[in-house]
């Protein structure tokens, strides 16, 4: 299975947009609209999810332990680097409180609430792996049914998950059972669509990705937001933008840009280690220097690409090759 180009300009993109929000956090603020780099995200990892398992005699455990291979090993480097640096250095990151319990949660991908009462985990941006390893244990569960009922199941047990959150006392509702889950249905449903060669052309994929992207600026302008209808804020632009994508690739080829198709397989270390390289260049410079923003943007980025070929490619390489003997996945899968 070819790779999916426009897709990986996405992550690239997406990953950017929140680490210049994360950036814009050290001094006055902004740009709210980069948090919907996560919308982008969960919709990505629907369609990923459908395509690296349909028409493919994949089972629960093997597509659990492929999932763990390739999340966990950077998440956990990252968190426990980032929990010796707290340790070691308070003032760092004085809203990070690596205590015993805490950690083994974040480590676990258990949605907790931290030591100030708050759903994150030790690494803050950790937040969203919770939500994506819920997906993950409904998506494994339905590759027990047949895949024709598999996008419907998988729709359903997220959508009650979500009712669960809404009817019951927090914080069910702020530790993932609410509409955001219903972003990774979204992506299921364009990933099925995609597949089977039912979405429309270049045209509408263009139109799709202008409707998405003006979107976005129009509210990023206004700096609107709504967390309680997020999904539909934020996440129906994101799945406007997604569609496009997998329209433009459904209907020819689609340009090569290597430096972005780097920083796309790259976006995932990207998002996981660039608060602590921005950190540590806001330690450094302080964040009121008007070179801060480019020089902790460089620094986010280098630090991504290092993981990536450091990190993130060998752990999981050597993870993987325990289990060698397996079927292999796609090869999608190398990036997903």
């Amino acid at each position: 299975m070819r790779t999916l180009l426009s897709i990986q300009y996405l992550r690239a993109a997406a990953a950017l947009a929140v680490v210049v929000y994360h950036v814009l956090q050290w001094r006055s603020g902004g740009f709210e609209v980069g948090r919907a780099g996560v919308d982008v995200f969960f919709v990505i990892s629907g369609v990923i999810m459908w395509r690296i398992t349909a028409g493919r005699p994949i089972k629960a455990a093997g597509f659990l332990w492929r999932r763990l291979t390739r999340v966990a090993p950077a998440y956990w480097l990252a968190t426990l680097l980032l929990a010796a640096i707290a340790v070691a250095w308070p003032a760092f990151l004085p809203k990070v409180h690596p205590v015993p319990g805490h950690l083994l949660l974040s480590l676990a991908f258990v949605p907790h609430l931290d030591p100030a009462g708050l759903p994150f985990p030790l690494l803050a941006p950790g937040w969203t792996l919770t939500y994506e390893a819920g997906f993950y244990l409904i998506f494994a569960a339905a590759l027990a049914v047949p895949e024709r009922a598999r996008a419907v199941v998988i729709t359903c047990a997220l959508a009650a998950l979500v009712a669960a959150g809404l009817l019951l006392a927090d914080p069910v509702y702020i530790l993932g059972a609410n509409p955001l889950m219903l972003e990774f249905a979204a992506g299921v449903w364009l990933g099925r669509l995609s597949a089977t060669g039912a979405l429309p052309g270049r045209a509408w994929g263009l139109a799709l990705i202008a409707a998405g992207g003006a979107s976005f600026v129009a509210m990023g302008a206004a700096g609107w937001r709504d967390e309680l209808w997020r999904a539909v804020v934020w996440g129906a632009p994101a799945a406007m933008i997604v569609a496009g994508a997998l329209c433009l690739e459904a209907r020819g080829p689609v340009a090569l840009f290597p430096p972005l198709l780097a920083l796309g397989d790259a976006s995932y270390s990207l998002y996981l280690f660039h608060p602590i390289a921005v950190a540590f260049v806001a330690h450094a410079v302080g964040p009121r220097p008007w070179f801060f923003i480019p020089l902790a943007l460089a620094a986010a980025t280098g630090a991504g690409l290092a993981a990536r070929t450091l990190v993130e490619k060998p752990l999981m390489a050597r993870l993987r090759a325990s289990t060698a003997r397996r079927p292999p996945m796609p090869a999608l899968d190398r990036r997903s």
